[in-house]
C-alpha cells in the first residue's frame, strides 16, 4: 500500500519534543519583528505558537508511550499483535537504544518500502519491518530492498520480520550488505535493549536454527549478521545485540 505524503505537522511529531517547543519560542520572539502588526495583534502569532507547543506535547507523549510499549513486550506473539505503525515505532526505539540516530516515516499504509533510516558514524542503514503472523518473507521483498539500497546509496539494508525468511531470500542476501532479522533474532534484539526483562523465547518459532543464543561475553541476546569484510565476507554469524555498547561477542551459526 502506498504511503501518503507526510505534512510538516507529521514531521514535527516524529522529531524530539524540544524541536517544536524551540520553534514555538522562536516564533514568539522573532515573528513580531517580521510579520505585519495586524497579524501580530490579531492573535495569529499566538495561534502559531500554541500549535507548535501542542505538537511538542504530542511528540513527548508519543516518545514516552513508545518506550513503555517496548518494556511491556513479552514475546513474539505480543509483537505480532501491535498495529503496523506501532511495530515500526518499536523498531525505531530499539535501534535508538543501540545508539543510532533514527529517522522515522509516517505513512498511510502497512507497507511501502523504507520504514526507518538508521544513521551512525556517517553511514545509513535502511530498515523495513514485516509484522507478519504466518508466512515467511519471500525473496521478492529482499530484492526490492536491495534495489532501494542502490537508489538511496545507503551502506546497508536490514529487513526485520516477526516470522522467518525463505531459503531463496537467505541465499539472495548472502554476500550483500543485507541483514535479515527473523522473529527469534528480533526477540534477541529487543531483549538486549529492554530493561524490564519481560521478553521470553517464543514457542511458535522454535526451529533450532532460528533460536538466537545468548552472548558468550555479556549474556545479552544475539542477532543474525553478515560479515562484510575479511576472509569470511558474506558468511552469516551471531553477533551480540550490545555491539553498539562495546561488546564484540560472536557465535557461529
Amino acid at each position: 500500500m502506498a504511503r501518503r505524503k507526510s505534512s510538516i505537522a507529521d514531521d514535527l511529531v516524529l522529531l524530539p519534543w524540544w524541536v517544536s517547543a524551540g520553534l514555538a519560542g522562536a516564533a514568539y520572539l522573532i515573528l513580531p519583528s517580521i510579520l505585519p502588526p495586524a497579524i501580530v495583534n490579531g492573535g495569529t502569532l499566538g495561534i502559531i505558537a500554541m500549535g507548535l507547543l501542542a505538537l511538542a506535547v504530542i511528540s513527548a507523549l508519543r516518545s514516552w508511550s513508545t518506550r513503555q510499549m517496548l518494556e511491556k513486550q513479552t514475546g513474539i506473539d505480543s509483537i505480532r499483535e501491535l498495529p503496523w505503525k506501532r511495530f515500526e515505532d518499536l523498531l525505531g526505539e530499539a535501534y535508538r537504544r543501540q545508539g543510532y540516530a533514527v529517522e522515522e516515516t509516517l505513512g498511510g499504509g502497512a507497507d511501502g518500502g523504507v520504514d526507518l533510516a538508521l544513521r551512525r558514524r556517517g553511514e545509513t542503514t535502511l530498515v523495513q519491518g514485516k509484522r507478519w503472523k504466518g508466512k515467511p518473507v519471500p525473496v521478492q521483498i529482499v530484492r526490492e530492498m536491495y534495489g532501494i539500497l542502490a537508489d538511496r546509496r545507503a551502506a546497508a539494508v536490514t529487513i526485520v520480520a516477526t516470522t522467518t525468511f525463505t531459503s531463496d531470500a537467505i541465499a539472495f542476501a548472502k554476500g550483500k550488505p543485507i541483514e535479515l532479522v527473523d522473529g527469534q533474532a528480533l526477540l534477541g534484539l529487543l531483549r538486549g535493549v529492554q530493561t524490564s526483562g519481560r521478553i521470553a523465547e517464543s514457542a511458535s518459532l522454535s526451529a533450532e536454527k532460528s533460536v538466537a543464543p545468548d552472548c558468550p561475553r555479556c549474556g545479552a541476546g544475539m542477532t543474525r549478521r553478515v560479515a562484510r569484510h575479511g576472509a569470511n565476507a558474506g558468511s552469516e554469524f551471531w553477533g551480540c545485540s550490545n555491539y553498539s555498547r562495546g561488546c564484540r561477542g560472536t557465535r557461529q551459526l
